[in-house]
């Protein structure tokens, strides 16, 4: 089914920022064009802040965060005065700007933890379809590729989300950095041509001008450029610190992809598969041959 197909014969969504920091807030994005379709959205992102805000490596569990609701094993409702030892993450963040609670993903009890617990809220909550949202589109990488850094919470959230029904949506075009135009350009040929592409959205001006007053305030950068993007800015962005891409009209774009099509082309859910924790999943991406954005937060907390 093509992605207008699907919406028209849906009532609600769960959106799920996948690779923690500020991916949650590419749900904002996705959730602008469901809203065309008068689909409700409920909002959710793994809780895994980047270590420049959070010094302890690694994603945080939902016993870690103070003034939430636990759902289930992985899951718990927070809201914008939830805090991890005083710091208010980007999940609370969104819970302010949208004036509701969202969705707290504990990735740190592995691939089937997180499995379980979405598999048991979908039924509970009445949610149609599950999308996995991604900032940039690092989710698409097969693990050669020279920038990439991040593929650890990705891989669990991918895994655990083709056993239920659910896509992928990818903001940004590249807008973290880890694959360049490209390998993204090369990814997404290649899944057109099995059919995985179900379809394409644009963030317009009017909405990204109001997102933007809110990602002013956000530790993100890959989430931040779709937004810029939509308001017309063009040229080179540095993001963080590290990664020179190029920024225009098609950073504003999200792809929508059946998940089970891109696991043609990636090991790299595979390879988490059944895991019981982060770290054992973690050793399985060693394993294959790929460090991860663990090792790099270990590295540098040490």
């Amino acid at each position: 089914m093509r992605i207008i197909e699907i919406l028209r014969d849906i009532d609600k969504a769960l959106l799920i920022g996948m690779g923690g920091g500020g991916d949650i807030v590419s749900t904002l994005i996705v959730a602008d064009f469901f809203d065309l379709f008068d689909v409700e959205c409920v909002h959710a992102g793994v809780v895994w802040e980047r270590i420049s805000r959070d010094p302890k490596p690694g994603p945080r569990s939902i016993e870690e965060i103070d003034g939430c609701k636990i759902i289930n094993e992985c899951l718990a409702w927070v809201n914008g005065d939830s805090r991890i030892n005083g710091l208010k993450p980007i999940v609370a963040q969104v819970s302010e700007f949208l004036g509701r609670d969202v969705v707290a993903v504990d990735i740190t009890k592995g691939e089937l933890g997180v499995r379980r617990s979405l598999r048991e809220f979908v039924e509970s909550e009445g949610i149609d379809i599950v999308v996995g949202v991604d900032a940039g589109g690092d989710s698409l990488a097969r693990g050669g590729e020279r920038n990439l850094c991040s593929p650890l919470a990705d891989s669990i959230m991918l895994s655990a989300l083709s056993k239920l029904r659910s896509i992928l949506a990818v903001t940004g075009f590249g807008s973290d950095g880890e694959l360049s135009r490209e390998e993204l350009e090369t990814y997404l040929s290649e899944i057109a041509r099995e059919n995985g592409i179900l379809g394409v959205s644009i963030l317009m001006k009017d909405k990204a001008e109001r997102l933007f007053e809110f990602v002013k305030e956000v530790h993100t950068e890959a989430s931040r450029i779709p937004i810029m993007a939509g308001m017309g800015f063009k040229g080179k962005r540095t993001v963080w610190g590290r990664y020179d891409i190029d920024v225009s009209i098609l950073n504003a774009l999200t792809f929508y992809i059946d998940i089970g099509i891109l696991l043609r082309f990636t090991q790299l859910p595979k390879v988490v598969e059944n895991s019981e924790s982060v770290f054992e999943a973690n050793e399985k991406l060693h394993d294959f041959g790929i460090k991860t954005e663990l090792d790099f937060e270990i590295e540098l907390s040490s």
